[in-house]
C-alpha cells in the first residue's frame, strides 16, 4: 500500500511506469500492477506476484529497485506498507 504526498500522484505513476518493464523482465516476476484508490487519489496498491521467495529477494537487490527505493521519499507520504499474502483453499 502506497500513499503519496498531495500533488505528487503523477510522480508515483511515472515512477511505476518506468519500473514496470524492468520488473516484469526479472526472473520469477509473474505480476506487477499498480492500482489507484477510487476514493483517495493519493493512495495506491501495488500488487506483485513472484514465483518464489528467492525471486522476490533478488528483486529487492536489483539496481533499478535500489534506485527507486532511494527516490521514493521525495514523493511518498510515508514508507509503503507491505502485506504478504498466500492463496487459501488449495
Amino acid at each position: 500500500m502506497i500513499e503519496v504526498q498531495p500533488g505528487k500522484r503523477a510522480i508515483q505513476i511515472e515512477a511505476f511506469e518506468a519500473l514496470r518493464p524492468l520488473v516484469l523482465a526479472e526472473p520469477g516476476c509473474i505480476q506487477y500492477e499498480l492500482f489507484s484508490d477510487d476514493e483517495d487519489e493519493n493512495k495506491f496498491i501495488l500488487v506483485e506476484k513472484w514465483a518464489s521467495q528467492e525471486a522476490l529477494a533478488a528483486h529487492g537487490k536489483t539496481a533499478h529497485m535500489v534506485a527507486a527505493v532511494a527516490r521514493n521519499p521525495s514523493f511518498r507520504a510515508k514508507p509503503a506498507s507491505v502485506i504478504r499474502m498466500s492463496p487459501v483453499g488449495r
